[in-house]
């Protein structure tokens, strides 16, 4: 499990810099005062390290979007939590941030978009741990996402509107008592239209209910990766068992199974939204083994399934990302939309 707290509190230098006589990122040591960062509803930009005056706007246009958003992201995963001020991976990644904010978004098509979004949401996550460290709490969680933000494309947005108004637009919301006063309302002309319920295992703050390990998404391999990370993330996260006092399935034990929170908050991605049984059938497509046989006999049954569904509660406890290498040989499933064959 990761920590409470991977990172050093806001605007402090990491505790493993106390080991080095260098000091390390911080925002004190960027130069500037957090004012200058923050704009408009009190975003904390954090890709400002160059500013673009017209030339380098004019080739950073000219540059692949998908491209960029890859390469930052490789260099921010490269980056250790103490990295020195000096090192030249730090002053090449904070370039690459820099860079994203002029490229061009308006010839994407579903799937680039898809893939730069997802790369620029973990790159976002590991620059603001780098600096911030990760939150420890519910509270702590809703500022940092609704502060944190990139200047991306001649737009800006926080880590909360990437996810819920750009990946996540044409989604659900989540069934949260909460969500309707916390989560932004911002609209974004690039925007993704189409839904894909991977989108929910792909997304990664770095929480111990979910993966910690992203890969860097390209558009060519994009199916095959979300494949594999829906696989990875649901092989930690999902539980099937059996108990006694089973009462259908022709004798057979009771089965019970534990679905991250996800399923519940995001219910209508899997589905109507009104049956949890659409959350399990999602669930076991990407399980193996005796676990998969064991949900698909219970799902299979004609009367009422003889299945108890449980969600794990959503740890805030948060640490830095790590790459994951995903090989290139996809699965051959393509899904998009409400449930499996969707």
């Amino acid at each position: 499990a990761a920590p409470a707290a991977g990172g050093p509190a806001a605007g402090g230098a990491p505790a493993a810099a106390a080991a080095s006589d260098e000091p390390s990122l911080s925002l004190q040591q960027f130069g500037f005062r957090p004012s200058i960062f923050t704009r408009k509803g009190g975003r904390l930009v954090l890709n400002g390290r160059r500013l673009l005056f017209q030339p380098e706007l004019a080739a950073a246009s000219r540059l692949d979007a998908c491209e960029c958003a890859a390469r930052a992201l490789r260099l921010a995963l490269a980056l250790d939590e103490a990295e020195p001020l000096s090192s030249p991976r730090l002053v090449a990644f904070l370039d690459a941030a820099s860079s994203l904010k002029a490229v061009r978004l308006d010839g994407l098509d579903e799937e680039q978009k898809l893939a730069f979004f997802l790369n620029v949401y973990h790159t976002m996550i590991q620059h603001a741990y780098s600096l911030l460290g990760p939150p420890s709490s519910l509270l702590k969680a809703i500022s940092f996402f609704n502060t944190i933000a990139y200047q991306v494309g001649g737009d800006v947005f926080t880590l909360a509107e990437l996810e819920h108004n750009v990946l996540r637009a044409p989604s659900c919301r989540p069934k949260s008592f909460f969500s309707k006063w916390v989560l932004p309302k911002s609209s974004y002309s690039f925007a993704l239209t189409t839904a894909d319920y991977r989108l929910n295992f792909a997304l990664s703050c770095g929480s111990a209910s979910g993966l910690a390990t992203v890969p860097v998404y390209q558009p060519t391999l994009l199916g095959a990766q979300l494949d594999a990370v829906a696989s990875a993330f649901l092989a930690r996260t999902v539980a099937v068992s059996c108990r006694s006092g089973g009462g259908g399935g022709g004798g057979d034990a009771a089965v019970a199974l534990t679905l991250p929170k996800l399923f519940q908050w995001y219910a209508r991605d899997f589905g109507s939204g009104k049956h949890a049984m659409e959350g399990a059938a999602v669930a076991m497509e990407f399980l193996r083994g005796p676990e998969r046989e064991l949900l698909r006999s219970r799902l299979a049954q004609e009367q009422k399934p003889d299945l108890e569904i449980r969600y794990a509660p959503f740890s805030f406890a948060c640490s830095r990302l790590i790459e994951l290498e995903v090989g290139r040989e996809s699965s051959g499933r393509r899904i998009s939309g409400g449930g499996p064959g969707g």
